[in-house]
């Protein structure tokens, strides 16, 4: 059972008296009063907390949000009184950890994944201590998950997995990092993990032999060669065993580096001297050695990695470091600031600049299959090393182009660049670097970015960057798309834009499409969220003096055909003088094998030989007669296409930008979303058959577009 005198005793220790411990008192009032009708679970969970915070050697506001935090968010106690009687700094960390969710409701657990970690990343921007306090209470919660969640704890222990172990490892917290995988594992594999309790426990005799000779013989060693050095041993964490199994595809039983040896040094040299110590003594595996001593990770962590057998076969894995390095190892970030430190200091941190990345990726989209992307890629990258003309290092995730290293440097640079010159040899920015790789980036005033870009760009920084510019520019491209679709409606209608944009009715207009200004309306316009024939009915009904003509157009083109004569489009076999229909269900185009079918009253109606509506009727076959194109035809056609597309922005700019590059009038569009895939059924006109193969075949190359000529006007569910 945890005590608060125990925590006020270790926070006194490692504050060095320096700090007033009241407000830790007074909490732990707060708390004991406001779980005094309940059990003693409450209380131990809240201590349990903030006790993760001290073994942190955090500062008191962190401490004492640990240990409201329970408490507040079961609303016991309101913010106001957090504020008078902690302070501000404590009453924001609560404030901002309440936004962010513990327990996953019902719905698809991978979006609600990618929510909370939006909601958490969101929140840390704001002050760091947020991540820490945040992570206790995770590690907390996961100890007691059946107790605390019951039903809903593998929803709790996958999003566990996913986001805070990573979380914990970037920023050098190693043993939460490790506690938090076995627990989640515990929860999410109970048979795999009791498999490897019972092998660690078979094998928990023989292991603690090696070790205790492996100690032995190291510490011989550097006793030898006069080098003072702490050894010590530890075996795989279950976690850990079972990812290693599952990637080499082995029995428990078959994993070489089960066992590791970490030897702590007292300076940078001897870290050296005992790397290759090691090496004469044992057989080492050369494609798992490591320096993170010259190459650190982002979190700060410094070490020299290295596996090695001895002469009987057995693997064993070796981390040499200095003591100042073995402390940043296990406190991690926060072993970079003292507990008086400000939040605001340790964000502009340097081990800290990953969640500024972050925070800026993931406020360009809000897709959550792409914003856990950006938190996975910007979470596990491995790293290389590679210089600027003038020597300066650049740290970039191993697989990162020229591109990326062009943003690293300056954010005009890489907008600007179209090349380099990789260790003096030109090469494109595609280019993937190297460790050492010295590069210089070659730009031109004229290049901008590309969304090809996207296909090589690696990094948060350059992606995030990319993506802005690109969301600008097409912003731009569908504002300017969409004021052309406005203005030749206009001319269509023979208006002009000053007989009604002054209007209080065109204010209103907007206003109901909730949008601020007629700039935001062609933009939406342009990305085809607007419905041009809502625009069409608004001016047609706000000027009908002048619109005489055009709503008589409407009634014809709301009849069942179109009403034609017969030199003007096709030639039925031995007839002259004939009236013709085009019909509405298949609507046919110039190309197209079609048949003409004899009506009484109408004429002849042309139809698509396959279309749907001839094919379910039982036509007398003496009614049917042959029909062909004429050459000099010259109207345009009337054609749907069906698309199915994922709902992204820019898959829906793309596909009205072809549209506007074939030339063709966008007569109708209608948009709806099913399960997270868009369904748009539009309307165009074409020249003939030959210029529709060629759209479709466009929008089909549109990535993720499905796109499909339909015969008659009933959406599909698909």
């Amino acid at each position: 059972m945890i005590r608060v005198e125990t925590i006020i005793s270790c926070f006194q220790e490692y504050t060095e008296g320096q700090v007033d411990c009241t407000p830790l008192q007074k909490a732990y009032i707060i708390v004991a009063k406001a779980q005094h009708h309940f059990s003693n679970t409450s209380l131990q969970l809240s201590l349990e907390i903030a006790q993760v915070l001290v073994d942190l050697k955090l500062d008191i506001q962190s401490v004492v949000s640990g240990l409201l935090y329970g408490t507040f968010r079961e609303g016991k106690i309101d913010l106001d009184k957090v504020r008078d009687m902690m302070g501000k700094e404590t009453a924001l960390i609560l404030e901002n950890l309440y936004l962010i969710p513990q327990k996953n409701t019902a719905g698809e657990i991978k979006q609600q994944i990618a929510e909370n970690m939006r909601h958490m990343i969101f929140a840390t921007s704001k002050d760091i201590r947020i991540l820490f306090v945040n992570l206790a209470v995770r590690i907390v919660y996961m100890r007691h998950y059946k107790k605390l969640l019951k039903s809903r704890s593998e929803g709790f222990a996958q999003e566990t997995l996913a986001i805070y172990s990573p979380i914990a490892e970037r920023l050098g917290l190693a043993h939460i990092k490790v506690e938090l995988e076995d627990l989640s594992f515990s929860c999410l594999h109970p048979k795999e993990f009791k498999h490897i309790s019972n092998f660690c426990q078979r094998m928990k005799i023989s292991h603690d032999i090696l070790l205790e000779k492996l100690h032995t013989d190291i510490t011989e060693l550097l006793e030898n060669s006069q080098i003072v050095g702490n050894v010590a041993g530890r075996i795989k964490h279950h976690y850990s065993i079972f990812r290693k199994a599952k990637k080499d595809k082995v029995d428990y039983e078959y994993i070489h580096d089960l066992i590791g040896v970490r030897i702590i040094t007292n300076s940078i040299g001897e870290c050296y001297k005992v790397l290759g110590l090691m090496h004469e003594t044992y057989q080492p595996v050369v494609e798992r050695y490591k320096d993170y001593i010259s190459y650190p990770k982002p979190n700060g962590y410094q070490s020299l990695h290295t596996m090695v057998f001895t002469q009987d076969g057995f693997g064993f894995e070796l981390q040499i470091r200095t003591e100042k390095m073995h402390m940043i190892a296990e406190r991690g970030v926060a072993s970079h600031w003292e507990y008086k430190a400000h939040s605001k200091d340790i964000l502009k941190d340097k081990q800290t600049a990953w969640l500024h990345d972050l925070t800026r990726s993931l406020n360009i989209t809000s897709d959550p299959k792409e914003s856990l992307e950006i938190f996975t890629r910007e979470l596990y990258s491995d790293f290389v090393y590679v210089f600027t003309p003038s020597g300066k290092i650049i740290k970039l995730p191993r697989g990162a182009s020229v591109i990326d290293f062009a943003y690293e440097v300056h954010t005009e640079i890489g907008a600007q660049c179209h090349s380099a010159l990789i260790n003096g040899r030109k090469c494109s920015i595609k280019t993937t670097l190297n460790h050492g790789d010295k590069v210089k980036v070659l730009t031109s005033e004229q290049q901008e970015p590309m969304t090809s870009w996207l296909l090589f760009a690696t990094t948060t920084r350059a992606l995030s960057h990319i993506r802005s510019f690109l969301c600008k520019k097409e912003q731009q491209e569908a504002e300017k798309l969409g004021k052309e679709l406005f203005s030749e409606l206009l001319l269509k209608l023979e208006l002009k834009k000053g007989d009604f944009e002054d209007s209080t009715q065109w204010k209103e207009f907007l206003q109901k499409q909730q949008l601020k200004d007629q700039e935001s309306y062609f933009r939406e316009l342009g990305f085809g969220k607007a419905n041009i024939k809502d625009l069409q009915f608004f001016i047609t009904n706000v000027t009908p003096q002048k619109n005489k003509k055009t709503t008589k157009t409407k009634k014809l083109l709301s009849l069942p055909f179109k009403k034609k004569q017969i030199g003007e489009g096709v030639r039925i076999a031995g007839i002259e003088n004939q009236m013709v229909h085009y019909a509405n269900c298949c609507n046919p185009v110039k190309g197209d094998p079609v048949v003409g079918v004899f009506r009484r009253g109408k004429g002849v109606e042309i139809h698509w030989t396959n279309c749907v509506t001839i094919r379910s009727q039982s036509i007398n076959p003496e009614r049917l007669v042959e029909v062909e194109w004429v050459r000099e035809r010259t109207e345009k056609f009337p054609v749907r296409i069906h698309l199915r597309f994922d709902d992204r922005i820019r898959t829906s700019f793309s596909i009205i930008k072809v549209l506007d590059q074939a030339k063709v009038v966008l007569l109708e569009n209608n948009l709806r979303l099913l399960n997270n895939i868009s369904h748009q059924d539009i309307k165009i006109k074409v020249d003939n058959v030959e210029q529709l193969g060629k759209i479709l075949k466009r929008l089909n190359a549109v990535p993720q577009v499905e796109a499909h000529r339909q015969q008659d006007s009933h959406l599909e569910e698909g």
